[in-house]
């Protein structure tokens, strides 16, 4: 199996001032305008094949935005990619599914979350066990309840320290890319993972990755991004997190 970067996670207080910051200092393409889901607040901006998730979360919100986490994509489905981490000793999450309507198109995902790479993960039960039928009907019951009015605002009221993902994507991701148009490209991104650095060499990481493990910190506190025609050279801080035009 191969995990392959497909967003970086931060949490902010305010998606929509963070939004249009990161827009205006990167030129950075909207793929998702601040949109609710499963008890969050979701905004997403393309950055070539890695995106950059804005996620405001919890019930108490940082008082600036914070690298909160990773997103992978796999080389299989997802219940093979969670049996595979799983037997690797890395705990992961049963499946949640989501869905958001973007203009005419309904998109569908499925996520599971994966423990033992950053501090503080958000708090949801894992497990390294073999899936089976509790993971088949955690998701089933997930998937029912947090339909139902505040139940998403309610557990997602904790928000732990940090969230990393593997996600499978029910609709063209890639095309959906390709319509925000072209703008910068990812190159780097660089995540402390002090204190996990076993798990992170267990994990089945693409070569090609563009994560830098710096064993000093925690959390993402880099992102490296091509510059474009009228976006100046040089450093951003969007609270602990530098973004880098170069």
């Amino acid at each position: 199996m191969r995990l392959t970067l497909d967003h970086v996670i931060i949490r902010a207080g305010d998606v929509h001032a963070a939004l249009e910051e990161l827009v205006a200092r990167t030129g950075l393409p909207v793929l998702a305008p601040p949109t609710p889901v499963a008890g969050m607040t979701s905004a997403v901006l393309s950055a070539g094949g890695v995106d950059v998730e804005l996620l405001q979360v919890g019930g108490e919100p940082p008082p600036q935005p914070v690298g909160y986490g990773l997103g992978f994509t796999a080389d299989r489905p997802l219940e093979d990619a969670m049996a595979a981490l799983r037997a690797l000793g890395i705990p992961t999450s049963a499946p949640a599914r989501a869905e958001v309507k973007h203009g005419g198109d309904l998109r569908r995902w499925r996520a599971v979350q994966v423990g033992g790479l950053l501090a503080d993960p958000f708090p949801m039960p894992m497990s390294t066990r073999a899936p089976g039928r509790r993971d088949r009907v955690m998701e089933r019951v997930g998937a029912a309840t947090i339909r139902l009015p505040g139940v998403g605002a309610m557990a997602t009221r904790r928000a732990g320290g940090s969230m990393v993902v593997v996600t499978e994507y029910g609709f063209d991701a890639a095309a959906a890319r390709r319509a925000a148009g072209d703008g910068p490209r990812v190159t780097s991104v660089t995540v402390g993972v002090a204190g996990h650095e076993d798990a992170w060499r267990r994990l089945p990481l693409d070569p090609s990755s563009p994560l830098r493990l710096d064993e000093s910190a925690t959390g993402v506190t880099r992102v490296a991004l091509t510059r474009v025609a009228g976006v100046p050279a040089g450093q951003l801080r969007l609270g602990d997190v530098v973004f880098e035009v170069v």
